[in-house]
């Protein structure tokens, strides 16, 4: 498998992306790959797909771009999510529409599987217990998994037993730049956190990388122009309290 560069929940900030994929730019990474909710809260939906689609090998379907896809979902998000959906929807070309409309589900890349949430039966689920991680790694199909959705980095692992059995969840959250082994004989699934809206009392833009030579999960941070960002928000009309938090890391 190769070194991938791992890029989740963007939610329309082009500055952070940007300040991402700069940093990937300097790194040897075989391989990009986006986990969803490319959209979302942010000022610059339609140029972050525009991103996404050029410098990404695999992409999945996040929640924020299900709910522009199908309205039945928007009923789930809070008031605050939901205008800046609304407003979302105004900024995007049909075009833009057809190629969030291409976007799988789950894809997979060697025995790395990619979701947005959780390969449990609930599509959306926050891995935020110990029965929605079990139910993840039930329905996790290969040895290692990636996901998004929590907007906080980290890795859930499980050591394998020689006999079949496994151990119990364990997960190890990633403060700042930092990087964790993956052992031979345990599953994982990693998080790298938010490009676009980190919740972990950072606000520095969050991405990962998952090395298959060294067999190690790394978490980069990289400082970009919040204000910019906030500025944006503001001129569109979308809730304060979504330009306010970049600031917050929260």
């Amino acid at each position: 498998m190769p070194r991938i560069a791992l890029i989740s929940d963007i939610h329309g900030n082009l500055e952070a992306l940007d300040a991402v994929l700069k940093d990937i730019a300097q790194d040897h990474v075989d391989r990009v790959c986006c986990l969803g909710d490319i959209v979302g809260y942010g000022p610059d939906p339609g140029q972050c797909i525009e991103v996404v689609f050029t410098v990404c090998d695999k992409m999945v379907l996040g929640n924020h771009e299900e709910a522009l896809l199908r309205s039945g979902v928007l009923n789930s998000f809070n008031p605050r999510a939901r205008q800046a959906i609304d407003i979302t929807r105004q900024l995007l070309s049909d075009d833009h529409m057809a190629m969030l409309e291409s976007i799988p589900d789950v894809a997979k890349i060697d025995e790395l599987t990619l979701a947005h949430a959780s390969f449990g039966p609930v599509q959306y689920e926050y891995l935020a217990t110990e029965e929605a991680v079990d139910r993840s790694f039930e329905g996790l199909r290969t040895k290692y998994g990636a996901v998004g959705h929590t907007h906080i980095p980290g890795v859930f692992s499980r050591e394998m037993s020689i006999l079949g059995g496994s151990s119990e969840p364990i997960f190890e959250i990633m403060l700042g730049s930092t990087s964790v082994p993956i052992r031979p004989n345990t599953r994982a699934i990693m998080n790298p956190g938010s490009v676009g809206q980190p919740r972990d009392r950072n606000p520095d833009a969050s991405w990962g990388i998952f090395d298959t030579d060294d067999m190690r999960f790394e978490i980069r941070r990289v400082a970009y122009d919040v204000d910019a960002t906030q500025a944006k928000i503001a001129r569109l009309g979308m809730p304060s309290f979504h330009g306010e938090r970049l600031k917050m890391g929260a």
